[in-house]
């Protein structure tokens, strides 16, 4: 089956300059990382290369990109030849995943709620397991809009098609309003319980869920009445 992400490939890399990415998902995600200085990392659904990038910039030793997605594959190459930086870049599905050695810490911005089945993301939690050495740390940035019926993300730039309650493995769909650039993407639902069943069946202890927040350039930028949605669900 050919990735939804082939054809999108430009309009997703430039929705990371919308607000709730620039203000929340990505200093989260980052802030969640912790200290990556001298560390090996593999970057899960790592798209076009936008977080391995900052993942190499903030002093990763060897930093590995994999997705699913040729197209994105070959446009965070075509970066990489255009600005070198040492990072590797694999197609290939997650829960698939060829042996790339591993990894002090594997990152993975919205890769577990692209899961169709419990199966599938299972699969995805012991390649990570696999991928990492003794004591490594997984973070994990997961998209839960399956969760909120009738919530409007308008706001945000986003709509979803979520009216009611949706069981764990439910697809559904999030479109992103970039004026020409609007384009539409599928995720899936799971539960809290079914994420920490899969991690826990992988052997990865010690979990921890972080609550989102957002930058104080953000909340002064578009005050906290903005935020409002977007921190309750």
């Amino acid at each position: 089956m050919s990735p939804e992400y082939d054809s999108l490939v430009r309009a997703y890399q430039r929705s990371k300059s919308m607000p709730f990415r620039v203000h929340s998902e990505i200093p989260n995600h980052l802030e969640s990382l912790g200290d990556l200085h001298d560390c090996n990392v593999l970057d899960l659904a790592c798209g076009e290369g936008f977080y391995t990038r900052l993942i190499k910039q903030a002093g990763a030793d060897r930093v590995v990109g994999v997705d699913v997605s040729p197209e994105m594959i070959a446009l965070a190459r075509q970066q990489e030849q255009q600005s070198p930086a040492g990072i590797e870049y694999f197609a290939g599905a997650a829960e698939s995943i060829a042996d790339l050695g591993t990894f002090d810490v594997v990152s993975a911005a919205y890769l577990l709620n692209c899961a169709p089945d419990l199966a599938t993301l299972n699969g995805m939690t012991q390649a990570i397991s696999r991928s990492l050495v003794p004591g490594g740390r997984f973070v994990a940035t997961i998209g839960d809009l399956g969760r909120w019926p009738g919530v409007d993300y308008a706001a945000y730039g986003m709509t979803t098609n979520v009216t009611a309650d949706l069981p764990d493995g439910a697809p559904y769909d999030i479109t992103f309003l970039l004026d020409e650039d609007t384009f539409s993407i599928t995720d899936f639902n799971h539960s809290r319980a079914a994420y920490e069943s899969a991690c826990a069946a992988a052997g990865l202890e010690a979990l921890a869920w972080r609550t989102c927040t957002v930058t104080d350039e953000g909340l002064r930028g578009y005050g906290p009445d903005y935020w409002k949605a977007w921190l309750a669900h």
